[in-house]
């Protein structure tokens, strides 16, 4: 295939949501000095973006330091700009990747505290996007939200203007979701928190992204991987994971790969749809500790809801540039049944927004809504560890257009769902001993 026919392949879901794709001739140059490349915010932040970008455009120049990767990322005494070099082909391996420093054309994406008259920071749970220097105070514990979430808004600003300039200024927290920074000590996380067995049902985009992320945070969970579907190029621009060697493998197959050069142990693949697997019909009481359900096919919210599920966190993307992340927590929160009901093609939409084009149905969305989504559910999931969970509403959504604006609207339970109908007894019996069980009524 000619790097001409790869890269519309790889592209068309992009094109077929938005129309276009960022210029391949503009170069979009990674920028951070020593320090905030030597730091874990900056490294996040640098990961993301690069790894963002070189599956928007094969154009990205590296203005960045050899340096070690420090812990707790998973590349830990690697040399971060090799290792983000390898990355880029691995994912592109048509792309123009190299490192050089910035030059006239260059579309100026600079990482860090100040230096810039724009600049991109992140730490802990906070955002910001805006002229120097960056108002953020430096976060004591390692959180890759603040910092990940800096890259992905970036690179959705960049797509907006279609690598135009722009004065948009963006504040955000990955906490509570408000448009200002926080500062309190009790929100930090702790070091490799633990998250127990989750239980990863669809692996595909979002589902990706949400594993992706919370690696940057911990090697504290185990997971089961259930999808049928195998990878294909077009599902390279949204997955921070899956790279060009994995098309035509199984995407639990590719996962758990990626997942194992991370250096997580634990992880089991089911390489069926939920209704087919005999793991999910024999599952037993206290178990997963938790559920993504990032599935969207052979109505797998009601196979999920009638087996008396734990508490469930995932991330959606939408069509009109915007992601969200979504709690379900039994006993307390609508189910998921109640945001998507039961239909006949099972439509729900989870991973991706829907096209229509020539009669074709088709799932779409920008690569940065993917990203998004599994960053703001990982930072909910992430959450579970701290005293007081939650600290939002069951539904958090992000909007990207006409500017970078967040909506916390809970879900409203639905008239004649089945949540309204199956044993509380049974529901509490189920989830007793899991590991966040506690946090439920």
């Amino acid at each position: 295939m000619s790097d001409q026919g790869w890269h519309a392949d790889r592209d068309s879901r992009t094109l077929r949501y938005a129309g276009r794709v960022l210029d391949p001739e503009r170069w979009i140059l990674l920028r951070a000095d020593e320090a905030h490349a030597s730091s874990y915010d900056g490294q996040v932040a640098i990961l993301t973006a690069a790894n963002l970008f070189s599956r928007m455009t094969p154009a990205v120049v590296l203005d960045i330091p050899s340096v070690p990767i420090v812990a707790p990322l998973p590349w830990a005494g690697l040399d971060l700009q090799d290792h983000i070099l390898k990355m880029m082909y691995r994912a592109d391996p048509y792309g123009r990747f190299e490192c050089r420093p910035h030059r006239g054309q260059d579309y100026l994406v600079h990482l860090g505290t100040n230096g810039a008259e724009r600049i991109v920071h992140g730490t802990g749970w906070n955002t910001y996007i805006g002229p120097g220097p960056s108002p953020l105070r430096q976060a004591a514990a390692p959180n890759p939200i603040g910092p990940a979430m800096a890259a992905i808004l970036v690179a959705a600003v960049a797509f907006r203007t279609n690598l135009d300039s722009y004065s948009e200024t963006v504040q955000l927290n990955g906490f509570d979701w408000e448009h200002s920074s926080i500062d309190a000590r009790s929100t930090e996380l702790l070091v490799d928190p633990e998250l127990g067995n989750i239980w990863t049902v669809g692996t595909g985009s979002v589902g990706t992204a949400i594993l992706y992320f919370l690696t940057l945070a911990t090697h504290g969970f185990s997971t089961v991987l259930f999808d049928m579907d195998r990878v294909k190029i077009h599902n390279l621009d949204r997955s921070p994971i899956f790279v060009d060697g994995h098309v035509g493998s199984p995407k639990v197959e590719a996962t758990a790969s990626w997942l194992a050069q991370c250096g997580l142990m634990g992880v089991r693949q089911e390489p069926c749809s939920l209704d087919d697997s005999t793991l999910w019909k024999s599952r037993e009481a206290g178990t997963p500790d938790l559920v993504i359900a990032t599935a969207n096919e052979r109505n797998v919210r009601s196979v999920i809801e009638t087996a008396f599920p734990p508490i469930q966190i995932y991330g959606t993307t939408g069509s009109n540039w915007q992601a969200a992340a979504i709690r379900h927590a039994p006993l307390t929160d609508p189910c998921s049944c109640c945001l998507f009901p039961e239909t006949d093609h099972a439509g729900t939409e989870c991973a991706t927004g829907e096209v229509t084009r020539k009669h074709e149905r088709v799932d779409a969305a920008l690569p940065f809504l993917s990203f998004a989504a599994g960053a703001m559910a990982a930072a909910e999931i992430l959450k579970l560890t701290l005293r007081g969970f939650p600290f939002s509403p069951n539904r958090v959504v992000l909007y990207t257009q006409p500017v970078v604006r967040v909506a916390k609207v809970s879900l409203a339970q639905r008239e004649g769902c089945i949540c309204q109908h199956r044993s509380m007894e049974v529901h509490r019996q189920m989830i007793a001993g899991s590991r966040f069980a506690q946090l439920l009524p």
